[in-house]
């Protein structure tokens, strides 16, 4: 799906990022057809890092993945992948999701804003994809847009269940309630937790820079008040290091957890486990040094 006005990737550039991300060509000068298949392959090779990230126009975000090998949140490593598939001849659109994972299991569902960028996918015969390479630790594969369909890797389960927003009136307009689309994950046990609630409402790159200012300047967002770095692997360990913490994961869920005590031990942990090391210039900005 293309929209007037709005420039793409080239030709050159979709297949960058498919050499980025170690793509299997069958042929290094042909795109891959745009199948289940490959949707799948591409989500799961598309696990890049996390960062925060200002500059979310699709030069911006190509020069610092693909050029300088560094990561982004949900509203640069989505864009990348929606410009990757629309290269590829799927058909795509984009839209906004609200993120209502709780801190902990049982606590009161809190719906938040507009923040969370992710992609929808049509097939030719009606079936649709949610395409998300930007939440979490566990986003490794596409899962269809069906009600109760399941997704599962590495021991982790999400599924698509249909809600309503919990704070909705529509009866004061005379409206029926809206059902949103629900990703949940697994958490064992019989219990699964909402992850985030979205319709297949279209949004537009001036929307994506209203939640980027968010994301980046408000307060209560995360990536404000938290140092945190996310890496998954494609043996389904993933590296988590969020503040002081440093802990790595198996695919059998074994954990291992080291609490860094000086800022040179989180540097070297970006460094060998991450691939990053800051620059000068990032290090003036850098704001929330170990002792």
């Amino acid at each position: 799906m293309s929209v007037s006005g709005v420039k793409h990737y080239t030709r050159e550039q979709i297949f960058s990022i498919l050499r980025r991300i170690n793509y299997p060509l069958a042929n290094p000068d042909v795109l891959p057809e745009p199948t289940v298949e490959t949707l799948r392959e591409l989500q799961y090779r598309l696990r890049l890092k996390e960062s925060r990230e200002v500059d979310i126009t699709a030069q911006g975000i190509y020069n610092r993945i693909v050029n300088q090998h560094r990561g982004g949140y949900c509203l640069s490593l989505n864009r990348l992948g929606f410009e990757l598939l629309h290269g590829i001849g799927y058909t795509v659109q984009f839209t906004l999701a609200r993120v209502c994972k709780p801190a902990n299991y049982g606590d009161p569902l809190r719906i938040r804003g507009l923040t969370h960028r992710v992609s929808i996918i049509r097939f030719e015969d009606g079936s649709k994809y949610l395409f998300d390479i930007g939440f979490g630790n566990t986003s490794f594969y596409p899962i269809e847009m069906k009600e109760g369909a399941m997704v599962e890797f590495f021991g982790h389960k999400r599924r698509m269940i249909k809600a309503v927003h919990n704070q909705a009136e529509p009866e004061i307009l005379g409206n029926p309630a809206k059902e949103l689309w629900c990703l949940e994950e697994y958490m064992g046990e019989d219990k699964w937790a909402p992850c985030y609630v979205f319709s297949e409402t279209q949004f537009y790159e001036v929307d994506c820079e209203v939640a980027n200012f968010f994301s980046c300047f408000s307060p209560q967002s995360p990536f404000v008040s938290q140092f945190r770095c996310i890496q998954g692997t494609l043996d389904g360990k993933y590296y988590l290091l969020s503040g002081n913490e440093f802990k790595i994961r198996d695919a059998s869920g074994t954990q291992e957890r080291i609490v860094l005590e000086k800022e040179q031990d989180r540097l070297d942990v970006l460094a060998i486990y991450f691939g990053i090391v800051l620059t000068e210039d990032e290090l003036k900005f850098h704001d929330q040094k170990l002792e």
